[in-house]
């Protein structure tokens, strides 16, 4: 990377700096004009000059070009003539031109400053993009010596300087010496003395004020520097927060990050009272030359040296050059201040000359297979500390064979997966993959070519479709509108984030259509695809499927014969319009449908106008306001004093433990006033936690069959009061599906019974056969593909993380899948069931075409599923079972 900032602005901008050049010096003379046009102004019509008479005139814009005598006799070309005009008039036509060129002006400066702010940020967003560009680049290596934190507080924060800057490097100064070189001129013009005051007054402030600053550059470093610092210390504390949990550490945690913010502070601090120091003398100093103009300038025209017309102009220009001063002095400070930044971020951002960067992404066409042997020739790598993770180590099997390595942790077999997953670099030695040494393919190539599944997964934030999909976004066909981004692709990308990404070719698939086949496979591979059922089941099914609703619907129907055939019939509950459901919330019983926004939002029910009033009319606020009461006292009374960790807050779900203080406090202000004499805030909230009121799961005989009568009638009140508000509410209804409910929930139309063993799993299954039935699977299997999985698939577990990697590798049907320990996750059996299948596919099963496998095992096992083993030990393989159990095949080859 350019190790200089005014080179790199240069190199990437000189087109339009000197456009923006060309634009201010087109604009001095419009500036000079503006200074010293109130000079004829005072002089002429307002002081009379010229019109000492009545009628007297003044000629004004004649334009002549002067020519040789012999041209023209006269010496000149006229071209206009101009006009008379008396004092009213004069005065009215020179304020006019001063206005003229007081927009003029303006307009000079709002399109410099305009094109400096748009070219700032476009290089601002093209270096963020060159950076993280370099990032992508970096061998793995060097990724274990920064943190992922300071590197985006790099890039978002500690750049964001360069962008306003990189507008200003060359303009700013050339722009702001204009000005000040114009007034200065004008003033010495005028007379010589004050242009010297003021000369010598900008000397002193472009030297002490400078001088004054240099510390504060100083810690200007420091302080970003421990900004930084922070940046990767609370990074940690997120990414670490379970062991500080588990180890106690967290208060140790608070006294370091209480330290670091105490240094930044008194840096900070001491910044700041340099800072307004210096800002005081610098307005002090400005303040100084207007003073010495009033008196010497003034002393001038008393002596008559010096017109007054003169002088105002002289104060006019004067006015204006405190301004440019100052922000070239900004500017000098500011520049300083970034060349530090930039050469901080490059020093961060360079690698040692050493480490090989990966290539860029420069493979065009068709992506080659790779075909014939893998081969490891006295390959060596070495950690950071001098530890040998391979030593020597010569090893080859062919693409499409199926081989297992084995050994611990220090074996180097997790190193052989490295290396040839290019995770990790070989310091000697030479690996090839075919004909081609491995570090001169593009990573087009291997990274499209070769799968890899390791113990930690990556998912970047999205739905599962988005995770699998991650692994075939290679293909960048034109955006559908061209020209969204033309300020990033005028710097050399032209890459689209909105483009047709997805490689269905990769994947085996022609189109969206069977490519959601192909993810169904590698599911059913890895046994996730109940698990994407599961989460499908539990979804809105998408609007691309509305013309399937009709049969789910319909499925309502079949399941209910599947549960009465099966002696299920009490295990749901039905949804009935007349009849008051018993496994359901108090709340979902008075609305009967699903709020499609939060105006009718069942956590905070009790404070809705609509339900108030429903609620007053059937006489029911006060009688649900004293069960919210007796939920409460009763809950308390009954948990407080337990340990955190008591399983009896299992069966608590009408509220957590961390909400039993706001529910004393409310109780202790309500004490025995009824509901007309509470508070409308602490009637919402005892009304809130009476609608969360379900008898068979709470079991504390507070719902009688009367209250029951009462709620049924609120619930046809409340369809009649909502109005145009109906449409904000998806209500139940036997024969129509509901949009803002589940898949689950349209099947069933009800609630699965409380308190009835394997009611939930059994009616799961039966519902999983009625869409099986119904040929609905595919429909549900898509809908669950939309489950966003979180950051980093944490709403995952972890064994679901490493089925979903696994099934993200095998997608793209890669010519060799490298797998480290991708499903120590989980139980025995699982991973036994799923390395058969991978390998079973791996060798053509079902037609597939057959890849190659190299998997390092965390025992043996698996080793049975493999064609060959190979176990390793202190970097160096100790045993290659090929040769003694496979008589019939040519003998691999190993050495160390």
């Amino acid at each position: 990377m350019e190790s200089s900032l005014f080179r790199y602005v240069w190199n990437e901008t000189r087109r339009e700096q000197i456009w923006i050049l060309f634009i201010i010096l087109a604009s001095m003379p419009f500036s000079f004009w503006l200074l010293d046009l109130p000079k004829y102004i005072v002089n002429g019509p307002i002081q009379a000059r010229g019109f000492e008479h009545p009628g007297d005139t003044q000629h004004y814009f004649q334009i002549r070009i002067p020519v040789p005598a012999g041209v023209k006799q006269e010496g000149f070309v006229e071209l206009l003539h101009g006009f008379d005009l008396d004092r009213v008039w004069s005065l009215v036509m020179l304020s006019a031109a001063f206005l003229a060129l007081v927009v003029i002006n303006g307009l000079f400066k709002y399109y410099i400053n305009f094109y400096k702010g748009r070219l700032g940020e476009r290089m601002l967003g093209q270096f963020r993009y060159e950076l993280m560009d370099r990032v992508l680049r970096f061998p793995m290596s060097e990724f274990r010596r920064v943190k992922g934190a300071e590197v985006a507080t790099m890039i978002r924060d500690e750049v964001e300087p360069l962008g306003g800057f990189i507008g200003d490097a060359i303009v700013q100064p050339v722009f702001l010496l204009g000005q000040i070189l114009t007034a200065i001129v004008f003033i010495l013009v005028q007379n010589p003395y004050l242009g010297i005051i003021a000369l010598v007054l900008l000397a002193v402030q472009g030297v002490v004020i400078p001088r004054l600053r240099r510390r504060q550059l100083v810690l200007g470093r420091q302080r970003q520097l421990e900004s930084r610092a922070l940046a990767g210390a609370v990074g940690e504390i997120v990414d670490g927060v379970a062991f500080i949990h588990t180890n106690d550490a967290s208060d140790y945690a608070r006294a370091d990050l209480a330290s670091r913010l105490v240094k930044i502070f008194g840096i900070r601090f001491e910044l700041y009272q340099r800072k307004f120091f210096v800002k005081f003398l610098n307005n002090l100093l400005a303040q100084v030359t207007p003073f010495l103009f009033y008196m010497v300038g003034g002393f001038l025209a008393i002596m008559g040296t010096l017109n007054i017309g003169q002088l105002v102009a002289v104060i006019s220009a004067y006015k204006d050059l405190p301004s440019p001063v100052k922000d070239l002095i900004d500017w000098d400070q500011q520049r300083l201040d970034v060349e530090v930044k930039y050469e901080q971020i490059i020093e961060q951002f360079s690698v040692d000359p050493a480490v090989e960067l990966l290539p860029p992404p420069d493979h065009d066409g068709p992506v080659p297979h790779i075909a014939g042997e893998l081969a490891l020739s006295n390959v060596s790598v070495v950690d950071g500390n001098g530890s040998r993770l391979l030593d020597n180590v010569s090893f080859r099997m062919g693409v499409g064979d199926a081989v297992a390595l084995e050994g611990g942790s220090a074996s180097g077999a997790e190193t052989i997966v490295g290396v040839l997953a290019r995770l990790d670099v070989a310091d000697g030695g030479r690996v090839t993959l075919g004909d081609a040494d491995l570090k001169d393919l593009p990573l087009a190539v291997t990274g499209r070519r070769i799968s890899y599944a390791g113990i930690d997964t990556f998912f970047p934030q999205g739905t599962i479709e988005e995770a699998m999909l991650f692994g075939i976004r290679h293909t960048s066909l034109p955006p559908a509108a061209p020209g969204r981004y033309d300020v990033i692709k005028s710097r050399g990308n032209n890459l689209d984030v909105h483009a047709a990404w997805v490689d269905y070719a990769a994947a085996g698939a022609t189109g969206p259509d069977d490519l959601g086949e192909r993810m169904h496979d590698a599911m059913v591979t890895v046994d996730l695809e109940h698990d994407i059922l599961a989460f499908g089941l539990n979804r809105r099914i998408p609007d691309m499927w509305d013309e399937a609703a009709e049969r789910f619907v319909e499925a309502r129907t079949i399941l209910r014969e599947k549960l009465d055939g099966g002696g299920m019939t009490g295990l749901v509950e039905p949804f009935d319009p007349e009849h008051f459901n018993s496994q359901s919330t108090i709340a979902e019983n008075l609305i009967f449908g699903t709020p499609l926004d939060d105006t009718f939002s069942l956590r905070q029910l009790g404070s809705n106008p609509t339900v108030r009033k429903v609620l007053a009319e059937h006489r029911l606020d006060a009688a649900l306001f004293a069960m919210g009461k007796d939920i409460a006292s009763t809950i308390l009374e009954v948990f407080e004093g337990l340990e955190a960790d008591s399983p009896l807050f299992e069966q608590l779900s009408l509220m957590s433990p961390e909400q039993f203080p706001d529910y004393q406090a409310a109780l202790k202000r309500v004490g025995s006033r009824s509901f007309a004499g509470a508070a409308s805030g602490d009637q919402a909230v005892f009304l809130d936690l009476a609608f969360g009121y379900i008898e068979p799961r709470d079991r504390l005989g507070l719902l009688t069959d009367d209250l029951e009568l009462s709620l049924l009638d609120a619930r046809h009140a409340f369809y009649e009061a909502l109005g145009e508000d109906q449409a904000k509410i998806a209500f139940y209804h036997p024969d129509l599906y509901n949009e803002a409910a589940s898949v689950k929930d349209n099947v069933l139309m009800g609630r699965v019974a409380f308190g009835i063993a394997e009611a939930e799993s059994r009616v799961s299954a039966a519902v999983r056969a009625t869409i099986d039935e119904l040929g609905l699977r595919p429909i549900v299997f898509h809908t669950g593909l939309g489950f966003n999985i979180g950051s980093g698939g944490k709403r995952l577990s972890g064994a679901q993380r490493q089925k979903l990697a696994m099934a993200r590798a095998l997608l793209r049907r890669p010519d060799l899948l490298l797998v480290h320990r991708g499903l120590m996750q989980l139980d025995p059996g699982s991973q036994d069931a799923i390395v058969g299948r991978i390998v079973a596919e791996s060798r053509g099963a079902d037609g597939r075409p057959g890849f190659g496998v190299l998997w390092n095992l965390e025992g043996d096992a698996l080793a049975h599923h493999f064609d060959r083993v190979v176990r390793m030990e202190n970097g160096r393989i100790a045993d290659d079972s090929a040769a003694r159990h496979d008589d019939e095949r040519e003998p691999m080859r190993a050495s160390a």
